[in-house]
């Protein structure tokens, strides 16, 4: 389901999920205001094994993490596609566990969740300014720099709203998935 899809709800606890394929960051909102987060490591030495550890430890979570709905950000551009279905198994294990509360699921454009809290891409100026301040790096040392960059106001942002010391980049973007989903289901 996606989030234009919904006309009104009675939403009144949303679960933001960032995860990868080693780890689930996750921010549960309830009554518009954050209630628990943080981050499940998986272990294993393949993605199978880490896939059976992910449903193991989502499902220990299901009460702690039970929602209305669950919001997931949407696809990004991955360029391996060994990663994305990886990426992929990951998303079904940890999807189906917590779907079987009875959430609904949502899909949440990072662009839209960024914007919303004023996070947008970075700049010309900023880029400028980066490579000016670092010259004679690889460019994929400056998408990683800028990446950080956007990560790190990420975390500002959630700390200064909520008080909080988030220090984990996985984290605060599954505050701003949560976020972002539950004041567009609460406005309607």
């Amino acid at each position: 389901m996606r989030l234009a899809d919904l006309v009104k709800t009675t939403a009144s606890s949303v679960l933001g999920i960032d995860a990868s394929t080693n780890s689930v960051a996750f921010c549960l909102f309830e009554n518009n205001k954050p209630k628990k987060w943080g981050k499940i490591e998986f272990t294993g030495s393949d993605i199978y094994e880490k896939i059976y550890d992910a449903k193991i430890k989502m499902h220990a979570m299901l009460t702690e993490l039970k929602s209305d709905y669950i919001a997931i950000e949407g696809a990004v551009l991955v360029r391996s596609p060994d990663a994305v279905i990886k990426l992929s198994y990951v998303y079904g294990v940890v999807i189906a566990e917590l779907m079987s509360t009875g959430s609904k699921v949502i899909t949440i454009s990072p662009t839209s969740w960024q914007a919303h809290i004023g996070n947008k891409n970075p700049t010309k100026d900023e880029k400028s300014a980066i490579r000016l301040a670092h010259p004679g790096y690889a460019d994929s040392w400056y998408k990683n720099k800028l990446r950080n960059m956007r990560k790190q106001r990420t975390v500002d942002y959630f700390n200064d709203k909520y008080s909080l010391s988030l220090d984990d980049f996985d984290v605060a973007d599954s505050f701003g998935i949560a976020y972002y989903a539950n004041e567009v289901l609460t406005k309607r």
